[in-house]
């Protein structure tokens, strides 16, 4: 059985709070994206970046920059100089590119706003669960039933080969629930 993309998310956006965020390739992606949202200067689009992770992530110049200069040079974006900014423009190409990868620019906003809804929760939380609900829209029932998973995860982390096949079969009925729900959300 497959895992939904959500694990993906949780997992990686779990792993962001250490190191580098995005690598230069994930970073032009998410540009792409939202050079195909509306057009934008450098500032605009780590703005938005801040924005879509809740504070939690802006690429430096030093990296966002360079994206763009090499999102240009292929052909993906143009770009118009007005005054001391530079607009950039998604090209057909760079429309092209983005629907090739339509799925991992998704999967890497969500991992983006699940880190920063995460960060969120944790800086609300600390001080008023019902803030932080209301900032994240997450339960702190919720919350506390992820955690409970993964030390469930963790004191079976020795388990026998049939205690391991029970948690397969436990994991695999979740995940197969877990699914349904998400393609009943996601349809129009």
């Amino acid at each position: 059985m497959t895992a939904l993309p959500d694990a993906e998310i949780l997992t990686r956006g779990s792993q962001l709070s250490r190191g580098r965020k995005f690598d230069a390739a994930e970073l032009r992606l998410m540009l792409l994206w939202l050079l195909q949202q509306s057009p934008g200067h450098g500032y605009e689009l780590a703005r938005h970046l801040r924005e879509l992770s809740h504070g939690y992530y802006a690429p430096s110049p030093g990296a966002l920059y360079p994206a763009l200069a090499q999102l240009e040079s292929g052909g993906l974006l143009r770009s118009e100089t007005s005054g001391k900014r530079r607009t950039h423009h998604i090209t057909a190409a760079g429309i092209e590119q983005l629907q090739q990868q339509r799925e991992q620019a998704d999967t890497l906003l969500a991992i983006l706003r699940h880190a920063g809804r995460r960060m969120l929760w944790v800086q609300q939380a600390s001080l008023d669960q019902a803030a932080a609900t209301a900032a994240t829209g997450w339960l702190p029932e919720y919350v506390e039933a992820r955690r409970a998973l993964k030390s469930a995860l963790l004191a079976l982390e020795d388990a026998d080969h049939d205690a391991q096949r029970r948690i397969i079969d436990v994991l695999q009925h979740a995940i197969a629930e877990l699914a349904a729900m998400h393609r009943n959300t996601a349809a129009p």
